[in-house]
Parts: structure tokens; sequence; C-alpha cells
């Protein structure tokens, strides 16, 4: 799952100057509470983090050791507090998961996108292999994660799919409580692709009835079960 999938950037003056501001912000309040946002597998993690220090443009945080975690993983973390009239996406410089520390760098105004969407949207976890049915034939490619009305197939190849083109597509789930296949089939339309280089992100929207959008639920809430769990071993 792509960081800069999740947000989007709201610069005030230029990157320098809202980084100067940000950073002046954060010396003068040095008890200030914070809250970080992280995103790993698409879960949503937030806790709040204490300033250790602030020197020289970084940022030295005490963290809880979850979000440490996945700040490794994204090297990135999103911060909110009162004092910001945006949101601030930083990025790590240093993270140690057992001590709970972390060190941040380049600070930017943004706004948290992710968080407008209508429903989490989760990683899957081994990317099935997914064929998408086009005018001009199969397309094959791998589901990399998925909504209750969204998902995002990445294809190695350039393909001739243009915006809003109507695709029906299929694929299969695990089923983990049961440790079986879900055979997925659903119209599908194309909203967005992005990608300088290849495989590139088709990123599809659909509606499910109600017998897939129950399929999916299940699905989704398990994977959110399985990707905590995850986090809790990998910390422990």
């Amino acid at each position: 799952m792509n960081i800069t999938d999740l947000y989007s950037t709201r610069i005030q003056k230029t990157f320098d100057d809202d980084q100067a501001e940000i950073v002046s912000i954060l010396k003068a309040n040095p008890k200030a509470a914070l809250k970080l946002i992280s995103y790993y597998k698409g879960l949503p993690l937030s806790y709040p983090a204490k300033i250790v220090s602030i020197d020289r443009g970084t940022l030295d945080l005490d963290v809880q050791a979850e979000q440490a975690f996945a700040i490794e993983k994204s090297r990135s973390v999103f911060i909110r507090s009162p004092l910001f009239k945006h949101d601030v996406f930083a990025q790590a410089q240093f993270v140690n998961i057992k001590k709970k520390a972390a060190s941040f760098v380049k600070f930017s105004y943004v706004e948290i996108m992710a968080e407008r969407r209508n429903f989490i949207r989760v990683a899957t976890e081994s990317q099935p292999n997914t064929a998408i049915t086009s005018p001009l034939g199969l397309i094959e490619g791998q589901l990399a994660d998925i909504s209750l009305s969204g998902m995002n197939i990445v294809i190695q190849h350039s393909v001739p799919l243009e915006i809003d083109c109507e695709a029906p597509t299929s694929f299969k789930l695990r089923n983990i409580e049961q440790g079986l296949s879900l055979t997925i089939n659903t119209p599908a339309r194309l909203v967005n692709i992005t990608g300088d280089k290849l495989p590139r992100n088709y990123k599809f929207t659909f509606n499910p009835d109600r017998s897939l959008e129950r399929q999916l639920s299940q699905y989704i809430f398990q994977r959110q079960i399985e990707i905590i769990k995850e986090i809790k071993d990998a910390i422990e």
C-alpha cells in the first residue's frame, strides 16, 4: 500500500516555509499533546506521543511500541495537534521499537485522504491473482487491497483500460475462519491509475450485493484481527 495514496499535500507558503513554521511551533510548545497516525496494511493506528526534544529540525518523540512498528515499516507518520491548522506529514529518520523512540524530519502540511473513505481498505494477505474482463480480452493482475466498495489491482504490464470503463472482475479471497477460498465475481468501474512506471495500480469501485457485502465484511474484519495479531507478535 503506497503511502502517497493516503494523503494530499496542503502547502501554505512554500515547502521550506511550512517546514520552518512547523518546527518553530513545536519548539515553542515542548509539552504539547501530539497524536500520531499510521497505516499498516491499511489498518489505521492512532496513539499519543510525547516530545523528547527538537533540535536542528529533528523531532525526537516517545511513542507506543505498536506505532513504532508501523513507523518502521512506512518510514513516515502523520502528526495531529491543535497547534496546527492541518495535519502534518513527517519522514522517519530513526525508529527503535524496543525503546519506543522515533525521530522525524521533513515536515509538511497535509490532508489525510484515507480518513475520507467510507470504509477501511485492508491489504490482502497474498495478493491473489485477479482476472479483469475487458473489451480486448482478459487482463491479469494481483489484488493488493480491498474495502467494501473499492479495490486496488496491481498490473505488471501496460493495458488498454480507460478511466470510467466497466470491467467485470474475478478473484479469490481466503476465508480466514474456515480456511476456505471465496470466489468473488463482481462488476467494477475503473476510477484511477497510479504509478509512473510498471507495475501500476488500477483502482476500481464496485457496489456489492448483500451476499458479497456479507462475505467482504467478514473477510475485512478477520483480516484486521490478523494484522493486529501480526503487530502484537512483532513487538513482544
